[in-house]
């Protein structure tokens, strides 16, 4: 018969095994490499992602996010033409990818240079990415622009309007803190189907002039993955390290 201390060892072997195999990096699915923006499409491997980004300024450097493996980015303060743009990576045990990039840039008036106007960097988005699949219009300020697609990067000419709902700066937290344990309705469309493009425009004048934008392209379906293989790695870690609590205690017979 086993006695209790060859329990313990089996017991923190498998342990040690599961972790290990947890804990390896992990190959996410292969993505397609359209869309893209600037050239870094979701999927992209994280340093073939930084030197791209790189091509945009030889005099500004791309600089590594807080955490470091979270992503990075680059800043661009020419008042002329100050642009940002932004790359959010998959985690441990995952091999670092990029599933969120984001891309700013704003009219400072009196600066000297050449303004933003709607008609303009809409047309330009329509020529790359082609006809929006939808529009939300909030009116006196707040313009979004949905360009959705499947996950071999099809456009989709309708989806579903859910997917407007689709946060993917709160998915950035779920990348850090865990996935939610009870994800809402429009969460769960989100991580099954939201591989979009969003283009927010923010208060344009009666001229269609700009006073900024965003453009952001998420996959979600593929972060989700990312973010279970991560959220099942710290559970692995959180439980040994309360079987080993519980080894410590079962051992710890005190003397009477």
């Amino acid at each position: 018969m086993f006695s209790k201390i060859h329990i313990f060892a089996v017991a923190f072997l498998l342990g040690q095994v599961g972790l290990a195999s947890f804990a390896r990096a992990q190959s996410l699915p292969p993505t397609p490499h359209t869309p893209d923006l600037l050239g870094i499409y979701p999927g992209m491997p994280a340093a073939a992602a930084r030197a791209q980004m790189q091509k945009l300024s030889s005099t500004v450097n791309v600089t590594t996010a807080s955490p470091a493996d979270s992503g990075f980015g680059i800043s661009i303060t020419d008042p002329k033409n100050p642009n940002s743009m932004n790359v959010n990576l998959t985690r441990a045990p995952n091999d670092p990818m990029v599933w969120w990039i984001t891309r700013s840039q704003r009219y400072n008036q009196g600066a000297g240079g050449p303004p933003l106007m709607l008609n303009t960097v809409l047309t330009a988005l329509r020529e790359k990415y082609g006809k929006e699949t939808f529009t939300h219009d909030q009116g006196g300020g707040g313009l979004y622009v949905y360009w959705l697609f499947d996950q071999s990067g099809k456009l989709l000419a309708t989806a579903d309007q859910t997917l407007q709902g689709c946060n993917t700066g709160q998915f950035s937290l779920y990348m850090s803190n865990g996935l939610p344990q009870a994800p809402t309705q429009v969460d769960q469309a989100c991580f099954k189907s939201y591989f979009g493009l969003k283009a927010s425009f923010n208060n344009a004048a009666a001229n269609g002039m700009l006073d900024s934008y965003t453009v952001e392209l998420a996959n979600l379906p593929y972060a989700y993955r990312a973010a279970m293989n991560t959220d099942n790695v710290k559970k692995a870690a959180d439980q040994k390290a309360q079987q080993d609590l519980i080894n410590r205690g079962n051992q710890n017979k005190p003397t009477f």
